[in-house]
């Protein structure tokens, strides 16, 4: 039931996001980030994923086992990437977000959807995964302004 390819992508994105957390130390803001982000990639992918049929990870007859893996893990952990890094200034954090934006959009065109790891049956990465990475990198960088103000300094 593991695919080789979404086991690869899975275990990178772990790596990655422990790399990150070693180089800036993990804090409670982090973890409410992952929770939020996995709430709600959970909650879009149950509507785009499972009731419009637009996508799937890897394989259709085990889409249910890859979102939750995708959705519970990798997803968070890549947003804990974004957010580890994100700069001080507004203008600043407008150009990372269209990095990041541009950095996820080319990964799916040239990785994630010529190996199969996301197959699209009704999706276009462009314009429909470009304007959800504006959207969610700027809600995850408007939550963390949030939780920074609203929590104690550790």
């Amino acid at each position: 039931m593991w695919d080789i390819r979404f086991l690869i992508f899975f275990i990178l994105v772990l790596i990655l996001a422990g790399v990150s957390a070693a180089i800036r130390k993990l804090r409670f803001i982090d973890v409410q980030i992952m929770i939020m982000i996995a709430a709600l990639t959970m909650s879009c992918d149950m509507l785009f994923c499972k009731q419009y049929h637009l996508y799937y990870y890897v394989s259709s007859e085990y889409k249910g086992w890859y979102s939750f893996w995708a959705n519970l893990i990798i997803i968070p952990a890549l947003g804990l990437v974004f957010i580890k890094f994100v700069p001080k200034t507004v203008k600043e954090v407008a150009v990372y977000i269209a990095a990041w934006t541009v950095i996820s959009t080319l990964f799916e065109i040239l990785i994630a959807k010529p190996f199969g790891i996301l197959v699209y049956s009704g999706w276009r990465i462009i314009p429909y995964s470009v304007i959800g990475y504006i959207f969610a990198f700027t809600w995850e960088y408007v939550y963390y302004r949030i939780l920074l103000k609203h929590c104690k300094k550790e």
